[in-house]
């Protein structure tokens, strides 16, 4: 049986080899991720809202009713932002985000994002401010610091090796700023009491109502 051996023991070794080549001249073509070859490329940024969100609002009330001088009281806010980057991965982009491609295109559009907004991905912001409010003699005011994000949404194409298009919906919400507004009277916190004097301020501005003011 020795000559009917040697052949089944020669095919066996033959058949391994060309098996093990051709399937790692299959997993080699299933790897385009970790090739030297990908060139990602960002085509366009759509840009479709620009926003301002409100973040956190801090009240400060003064009562000066029965007050005869202006009534002042100094106060100091502090808040703290993250700059977050939120993308949408339940879009055609849903399936090449599990294969491998999610992470090549979350470190292309976070650093375009970045230089274009002049903003780093994940950082924390970190504001104190000092404000002095104050009320006429027989007045009621209530103070309230705003404090607002920046947010911006869009959807970014991309191209993998001048090829494959993909849009990709993001959502980036950056930056932290304050703005104060004042309310004459307490009771105008009820829809039925009128009308209520707000103003508004931008930055470290402040703003300075009719009736006392706010100062930096």
């Amino acid at each position: 049986m020795l000559p009917f051996l040697l052949p089944i023991g020669v095919f066996s070794a033959v058949g391994y080899v060309l098996g093990h080549r051709a399937a790692k001249k299959a997993a080699d073509s299933e790897e385009p991720i970790g090739s030297k070859e990908l060139r990602v490329e960002i085509v366009r940024d759509h840009v479709f809202s620009d926003e301002s969100l409100i973040l956190a609002t801090e009240e400060v009330p003064l009562d000066n009713r029965f007050g005869d001088r202006v009534l002042s009281s100094d106060n100091e806010f502090s808040r703290a932002a993250t700059v977050a980057l939120d993308i949408d991965r339940s879009t055609e982009v849903s399936s090449s985000w599990r294969s491998g491609f999610g992470k090549v295109f979350s470190s292309e559009i976070s650093g375009e994002l970045s230089r274009s907004l002049g903003v780093k991905i994940g950082s924390q912001i970190h504001r104190r401010i000092r404000l002095n409010f104050s009320v006429s003699p027989h007045k009621q005011v209530i103070y309230r610091v705003v404090w607002r994000q920046e947010s911006r949404r869009g959807e970014f194409e991309i191209m993998v090796n001048g090829k494959r298009r993909f849009r990709v919906p993001y959502l980036i919400t950056y930056g932290l700023s304050h703005s104060v507004e004042s309310i004459e009277d307490m009771s105008m916190l009820h829809p039925s009491a009128g009308s209520a004097r707000d103003v508004v301020s931008s930055g470290d501005e402040g703003g300075k109502p009719a009736d006392g003011g706010v100062t930096q």
